[in-house]
This record gives structure tokens, C-alpha cells and sequence, in this order.
């Protein structure tokens, strides 16, 4: 222990503290709440700037919005009172065409209003502005049957003085459809875009069903690769595959034209679509085989096409009645034994012989009665003016008729060369009956009807011989 001395006690007892000048503290005190006062006032100020510029801008887009559905009115106003003036006043276009289009479409309204009933209310179902293009979906009801159209406007800055200026009706935007979407599931995939998306939430539903119940129906070995439907807006409407991608179903949106709007999925396009879906699972169990269109094979594989897609569709009785006539004498495996025997190059005999055991030529008048040909005889009459369209078709053409008989074949051969034939409307298969002459020929009698001035008159009786394993044209 050390020894302290008194003023060392007295030093550490002892504690000196620094202090700042009162009146400085206070002065840098308030320096700092005028700081932090002043950030506060130019942040509220931006913040006001900028709410400023937000609420005139969504009074801009309203203001819009309510000039557009304006326009909109006054334009269904005058298709309803049929005012042909104020309507095209609505129209702009640099296009001559699309001036001519609207003002036929005028005229289809007020036809539709004479023909039909018709509320053309003007309910806007809805509304989508970009910039100076804007896009309207409205509702008409037709016949009880509610309906939406897609009219596209833009707006002209220009002409106000003239009164040019404003929401024009304008062509078509089918770019302005809305962001593009993907539904998948499990045999199928759909690309679609905003605009469509009630179809595609429908659509992918039927398709799931309809490629398992076609499989099923087939007896597939195993599922058929994965389909991919593309709903794409553009003209002309088809329902086609695409030719880069033999799984690819490209479906034109309904709402390019007058779609249906009390169901997304309207029964004709479901319908269209399944045949299309139905084609190509009989292409696909036929090992793709792509026979040409005017053979005995392409018309079997449509019967096969269209027997499958009643049965997928639940329809069955909307089956061909050639194939339907084919079940009730061979029993229900008939169709599944006759896809098992098509081939590209497969004739009417060589097909059905794999269902009657014997030829064509061996079956019985009752048995070859028993089966509907007005369907094929319907499509022999429709090929021959197709093919005469077509260039470098003329053996084909020839091929239909019994060149064997030589008037058959000396008609055949002016019918080639003759323009008003090729041109005259096709006859309508009415009956047909098949007999034997005493020579065991075969032959098919098919009576027609001709349309003249709307009215189908009787047209004579059509003749074909069974010969080379088909229906040969006699007369």
C-alpha cells in the first residue's frame, strides 16, 4: 500500500467538467430542427407535385375513357336508328378499303335488324386504352342470343376544329389482344392471348377429354405425343394444323368476328375442333400416312375422322351414316378393324375386305345395299370440279370414270375440256341403289336433284360400275 499526500487526495476528490455555452447550444438546436423542417417542407412539396400530376393524369384517362365510351354510344345509336351520316362520321381511315368495309357493315346491321330481332344497347363489356389506341368490347343480342364484337378507335389529336379530331373507329389492331398466357395440362397446352382467356379455360378442359376419350375409343398402345392449340387473332377464321408442327392446332379467336357470349366455347367450334383432333389421331394409328385427297383411303380416313369425333364428343348418332350403316351389319369393332386395314393406297375393296372377308364384287346385292353410299357419291360428285380447278390433275380426273366403257370415256374426256362444266353447281345425292345385271356387273344408281333459281329439281340418275377395286362414273 502506498502513501498518498493531502493534495493528491484533494486532486482525485476533485472533478473538472467541460460545459458549452448555453445560448451556442441552443442556436445549433434550433439550426438542425430548421434542417429537418426544411427537408420535410420540399418532400411534402414533391409528394404535392407529384399527387398533382398523378390525379390530372388519371383526370386525362378518365376524361378519355368517358370520351371514348361517348364516341362509342353515339355510334351504336346510329347503327340502331340506322343512320348512315353519324356512323361513318365516327370512321377514320387512310385506307379507302376500310371506309367501304364500314359502310357494308352498315348495311349488314340494318339487314340483320329487318331479318332478325335485334338490341343493339351499346353495353360495354369492356375497355382497354394504350396511348392513342384503345380496344371496346361490347354486347349485341341476336335472336335472344347474346353476342360480343371487338372494335378498336384511336385518337386524333389533329382535326378538332373540323371535328376530325377525338375517338375514331379504326381497322382492326389484332396486335392489341392482350399479354400472352400458357395454360397446360396434361395432353395439352394452350397459348392464347388475354382477350381469349374465357375460351382457353374451356377449351383445355375438352381437350383433356376429348384426346383421352379418342385414345380410349382407338385402343391407342400408348398416348399420341402432346397437342398444342395456339388461339391466335387474325383472319381469315380457320381451324387448321400448322404446317411446321403436325401437333400444333392454330385456332382463330372467335372474337375476331361475332363470337358467343353465353358460352366461352361455342358448340360449332367445339365441334370443328374435335374433327380436327380426331383427323389426327386416325393419321396418327395410320402411321401417318397422308394418302392424296381425291383417293378411296382420304375419304375412309374422313369417315374414320368423323365416326371419332362423335364418339368423343358424345354424339355418336352424328356419326357418318356410312359408318353407322357399317357398325349395324359388322358389329362395333367394324371401324377399329377397318383403321387396322387403311393404308395410302388402300382402294374401297381392299379396306372392307378386311370387315366382309370377300371382295366388293362377292358381297351380296343385300349387303352392299345395306351400307349408306350417298356420302360417297356425294364426295365423287363435289372431287370432280375440285380436281378440274386443280392443274396437272387430269388423271385423276380420269381415274374416276370407267375408261373401260367407251362413251364413259369419251364424256370424261370432253368434261375435261369443257369450262361450263367445271363451273356448273354440284348435283345433291338423294338415293342410291346398287344392282347386278346378268353379266354379274356391279353397278350404283344414284338419283340427284339439281338446284335452278333456289329449287331443287329432280337431275336424272347418275351410274357407276364397281370395277379396280372402287365405284368407276359410267355416265
Amino acid at each position: 500500500m502506498g502513501i498518498k499526500l493531502d493534495w493528491q487526495v484533494e486532486a482525485e476528490q476533485t472533478r473538472i467538467r467541460a460545459t458549452e455555452d448555453p445560448a451556442a447550444l441552443r442556436r445549433r438546436q434550433q439550426a438542425r430542427r430548421q434542417f429537418v423542417l426544411l427537408l420535410l417542407s420540399l418532400a411534402a412539396l414533391v409528394g404535392l407535385v407529384g399527387a398533382f400530376i398523378l390525379w390530372r393524369l388519371r383526370q386525362v384517362d378518365e376524361q378519355l375513357r368517358r370520351d371514348l365510351l361517348d364516341t362509342v354510344a353515339v355510334e351504336v345509336t346510329a347503327l340502331r336508328l340506322g343512320n348512315y351520316a353519324n356512323y361513318m362520321a365516327i370512321q377514320r381511315s387512310a385506307s379507302d378499303a376500310f371506309l367501304l368495309e364500314q359502310s357494308q357493315r352498315f348495311e349488314d346491321y340494318q339487314t340483320l335488324k329487318a331479318t332478325h330481332r335485334v338490341s343493339l344497347e351499346g353495353k360495354v363489356v369492356s375497355v382497354a386504352i394504350d396511348d392513342q389506341r384503345a380496344r371496346v368490347v361490347l354486347k349485341e343480342v341476336i335472336d335472344g342470343v347474346p353476342y360480343h364484337v371487338v372494335w378498336f378507335y384511336w385518337h386524333y389529336e389533329d382535326g378538332t376544329a373540323s371535328g376530325q379530331g377525338g375517338w375514331r373507329h379504326v381497322p382492326d389492331d389484332l396486335t392489341f389482344w392482350g399479354e400472352e398466357r400458357t395454360l397446360q395440362g396434361d395432353h395439352a397446352r394452350i397459348r392464347y392471348r388475354a382477350l381469349d382467356e374465357a375460351l382457353a379455360q374451356a377449351l383445355l378442359i375438352r381437350l383433356e377429354t376429348w384426346w383421352v376419350q379418342g385414345c380410349t375409343t382407338l385402343a391407342c398402345a400408348a398416348f399420341p405425343p402432346p397437342i398444342t392449340v395456339e388461339i391466335v387473332p387474325e383472319r381469315p377464321k380457320t381451324v387448321t394444323w400448322a404446317t411446321h408442327d403436325p401437333w400444333l392446332l392454330r385456332v382463330s379467336s372467335p372474337l375476331v368476328g361475332r363470337a358467343r357470349a353465353d358460352t366461352p366455347l361455342a358448340p360449332e367450334l367445339a365441334q370443328e375442333i374435335a374433327a380436327q383432333l380426331a383427323a389426327r389421331l386416325v393419321r396418327y394409328l395410320t402411321g401417318e400416312s397422308a394418302p392424296p385427297s381425291y383417293s378411296d383411303a382420304a375419304w375412309l380416313q374422313g369417315q374414320l375422322a368423323g365416326w371419332l369425333a362423335a364418339q368423343m364428343d358424345g354424339r355418336p348418332t352424328d356419326a357418318p351414316p356410312f359408318m353407322r350403316s357399317l357398325i349395324a351389319q359388322y358389329g362395333p369393332d367394324a371401324p377399329l378393324t377397318l383403321l387396322t386395314a387403311l393404308s395410302a393406297q388402300a382402294t374401297l375393296d381392299r379396306a372392307l375386305s378386311a370387315l366382309t372377308g370377300v371382295g366388293l364384287p362377292l358381297l351380296t346385292i343385300e349387303q352392299l345395299n345395306a351400307l349408306d353410299w350417298r356420302d360417297f357419291f356425294q364426295w365423287r360428285l363435289e372431287l370432280e370440279p375440285q380436281l378440274l380447278a386443280l392443274p396437272n390433275s387430269s388423271g385423276a380426273f380420269l381415274a374416276l370414270y370407267d375408261l373401260q366403257n367407251t362413251a364413259a370415256s369419251s364424256e370424261a374426256s370432253v368434261r375435261l375440256e369443257s369450262p361450263a362444266y367445271a363451273a356448273q353447281a354440284v348435283p345433291q345425292v338423294v338415293t342410291v341403289v346398287i344392282g347386278r345385271d346378268e353379266a354379274s356387273q356391279t353397278y350404283a344408281y344414284a338419283e340427284i336433284t339439281r338446284l335452278e333459281n333456289g329449287v331443287a329439281i329432280p337431275g336424272g340418275t347418275v351410274i357407276w360400275r364397281l370395277a379396280e377395286g372402287t365405284w368407276k362414273r359410267v355416265n
